[in-house]
């Protein structure tokens, strides 16, 4: 019976072990750099032209990408102690009980970072935005993974976990309509009425600091309510997002100069513009 050389036969397995760890090294570099490619591709289409959220979807597509190479790092450490003879299920098991006992204790935190990323894929609102979301109407300051930074109409800071942001109306997300209503005498009659709104309207056209944001020009919509001493002309009209209260607020300059210069008692007809929250106008 030949002699076993037992040096030799250890020195194979530790050659065998070696090269089994180097060929799994390199398809893990291969299988990252796979995911970074994966990632970037995924992420290329979502900044605009002008490069608009540039550096928030790449420090997106970062974090992603440290995640997945931390998971591949942690299995490569793991098959690598196993083929060492190192027990690495009680190390797993450990971990598993750290990680739902983290989990549980910061849920909120990952539900804040989730929705974060969302509202930054889905391109929900930007930064410069005037939205209502989480009780609170304002420009978006700042959008970060976990909260968002809303400054309202009286520049108070607003600071929501973006957990909260469960519904958004952006403002800024399309042409918008602004509304103004009148409260006329019934001495003045509809086709006056329809009269000082082309007028207004015609005026407001005019006005070059003011008429290229005026997507639809100012019409007469109708008469909205019908009172005792008088009725309800609305007037609408559609805004380049973010100056829809600007033109409303000239709009309502315009409409009171006519109403003077066509000698209307100021005393019966009277200018009113519509609640804020129907017409998007602040007074």
């Amino acid at each position: 019976m030949p002699d076993v050389n037992i040096n030799q036969i250890t020195k194979a397995n530790i050659f065998k072990d070696i090269i089994i760890i180097l060929i799994i090294l390199v398809l893990s570099k291969i299988l990252l750099e796979a995911m970074s490619h994966f990632i970037n591709k995924a992420f290329s289409n979502k900044v605009d032209e002008d490069g608009y959220r540039k550096v928030r979807i790449e420090t997106l597509s970062k974090n992603l990408y440290t995640v997945i190479r931390f998971i591949v790092g942690f299995i490569i450490v793991m098959i690598v102690m196993d083929m060492l003879g190192i027990n690495t299920r009680s190390i797993i098991a450990t971990a598993g009980i750290g990680g739902v006992a983290i989990a549980f204790g910061a849920q909120t935190l990952v539900k804040d970072i989730v929705t974060g990323v969302i509202i930054i894929v889905d391109d929900t609102f930007r930064v410069g935005d005037w939205i209502i979301a989480g009780g609170v109407e304002g420009t978006v300051e700042t959008l970060g993974m976990r909260h968002t930074k809303i400054r309202d109409y009286d520049g108070s800071l607003h600071t929501i976990p973006n957990s909260q942001i469960t519904n958004v109306q952006n403002l800024n997300s399309g042409p918008i309509k602004f509304e103004c209503n009148i409260y006329l005498s019934y001495d003045v009659p509809y086709e006056e009425a329809l009269d000082i709104v082309n007028s207004v309207s015609k005026k407001l056209k005019e006005e070059e600091d003011l008429s290229e944001y005026i997507v639809e020009d100012v019409s007469l919509f109708g008469i909205m309510e019908i009172r005792e001493s008088s009725y309800v002309a609305k007037t609408t009209a559609v805004a380049v997002p973010g100056y829809q209260w600007v033109l409303a607020r000239r709009e309502r300059k315009l409409i009171i100069d006519e109403i003077y210069h066509r000698d209307l008692n100021p005393s019966i007809q009277v200018v009113a513009i519509a609640n804020g929250k129907d017409a998007n106008e602040k007074i």
